[in-house]
């Protein structure tokens, strides 16, 4: 990034901590192996996202096999529970060894097979099972996956690579939705899971040989892992990166719920079956790869914080504006605003928080990164919609779809509280805020 506090610090611990050689700049090819390697982790990432997490598991539980949206709700805050007490752990062994890969590799093949297994279940429970380990999988892989940002960029390109990388991940999206989208027809959801699990670990692979990790190993904290843990909460209460895990935890909240459960609402409204929801799910992705791009370049100028801010008042704009009027046919144009508001958020929130917080800390800041992005899934579909949605129905009279529209204000009420949080934040880093 060219924001001249960077340039003022650019010898200070948030920045020097990693070799010269990342900040070389002369030397430095955007399109070099290593940062070819880590953008195809972003794509690979993002088909599991679809194929799991937006598209088909949903809508094989909830409407194909008839299950109420809660028992997705339950699985999601299962894996939540698990994160919280395993992922700080796990980032700070990465940070003691110096190294995030290992781990990295270890959970990518294991969420590759547990979603693999995915498309030969037959039983609800034993599917939501294997689907809460691919979860676990996928985002304990996550966790270790942003750190790596800095091996492979400097601290002032940082912004626009992981803007490219979410880009291109989103073409991943649109590639399962072309692929897999012949194969996982109507009433056809859990076709859809064996060849996602291929397609998700062929991309993957890349950044096993081309990423390399250039750092040495941290000290053993002196206090046993839980103590660890508590420790690392208590100093991101004390320290600016802090708020901005606060404030993620509702606005993921508020714009994974909304992922989660479009085709549902979709479906609710009656005017969309399976094509239309994969038509409206083709444009919102396009919508999000040109908000990621135009996200990480517009923070080379103007720093993360704006862009996330800008961001938010957009995604609550949307959702007020699509649960008040409760229109189909609006969806064609919420659709791809949540998909801006979904791509510019992954770009950039990452980069704010590598601004945040020093090199030998980034496996544990991090960890606590995924960590509330995870809680705050966990939480949005289990409480802010399928419990507001169990509400409405069964205490309010309301249908399913007014329901729907009620669960959506409440999100958007989440995003305004996230909105509320960081508003005070600076994106500059400690060291550079303290002179």
């Amino acid at each position: 990034m060219v924001a001249p506090t960077i340039r003022a610090v650019r010898s200070s611990q948030a920045c020097s901590a990693y070799p010269a050689r990342v900040q070389e700049h002369d030397r430095w090819r955007l399109l070099s192996p290593p940062v070819v390697g880590w953008v195809l982790y972003d794509f690979a990432n993002t088909i599991f996202s679809f194929v799991v997490v937006t598209r088909y598991f949903n809508d094989w539980i909830v409407e194909e096999r008839g299950q109420p949206d809660i028992y997705v709700g339950l699985m999601v805050a299962a894996v939540s529970l698990a994160l919280v007490v395993t992922l700080p752990l796990i980032g700070a062994l990465a940070d003691r060894r110096g190294r995030h890969k290992p781990i990295l590799i270890v959970f990518t093949l294991l969420c590759a097979a547990a979603t693999g297994l995915l498309g030969i279940v037959e039983s609800v429970l034993l599917a939501l099972v294997v689907g809460a380990l691919a979860t676990y999988a996928f985002n304990t892989a996550d966790s270790q996956y942003h750190p790596l940002l800095s091996a492979v960029a400097p601290e002032r390109r940082r912004a626009r690579v992981s803007g490219i990388g979410v880009a291109v991940g989103y073409l991943g999206s649109l590639t399962a939705l072309a692929l897999i989208g012949a194969i996982a027809t109507d009433g056809h959801a859990q076709r859809a899971f064996v060849p996602g699990a291929i397609l998700f670990g062929l991309f993957a692979l890349p950044l096993f040989f081309l990423v390399r990790e250039h750092r040495e190993p941290g000290e053993r904290p002196a206090a046993g892992p839980f103590a660890q843990l508590a420790a690392t909460v208590r100093r991101a209460r004390r320290e600016p990166h802090g708020r901005l895990l606060l404030a993620r935890f509702f606005y993921v909240d508020a714009i994974a719920t909304v992922l989660q459960f479009m085709t549902v609402y979709a479906r609710r409204t009656g005017d969309f079956d399976g094509r239309d929801i994969d038509l409206l799910l083709a444009v919102a992705t396009v919508a999000a790869i040109a908000g990621a791009v135009g996200a990480g370049l517009l923070a080379e100028r103007i720093g993360p914080r704006r862009v996330v801010l800008g961001t938010l008042a957009l995604t609550v704009a949307a959702l007020v504006v699509g649960a008040g009027t409760g229109s189909s046919a609006l969806l064609w144009v919420l659709g791809p605003l949540i998909g801006v508001a979904l791509g510019s958020l992954s770009a950039v929130d990452r980069v704010f928080l590598l601004r945040l917080v020093p090199e030998e800390r980034r496996g544990e800041d991090f960890a606590l990164y995924a960590l509330v992005g995870k809680l705050s899934t966990g939480f949005g579909p289990l409480v802010l919609w399928g419990g507001t949605i169990l509400v409405m129905t069964e205490l309010a009279g309301l249908s399913k779809f007014d329901a729907s529209r009620v669960a959506i204000f409440v999100l958007a009420a989440a995003a305004l509280i996230g909105y509320a949080i960081l508003t005070p934040l600076s994106d500059r880093p400690p060291a550079a805020a303290a002179q």
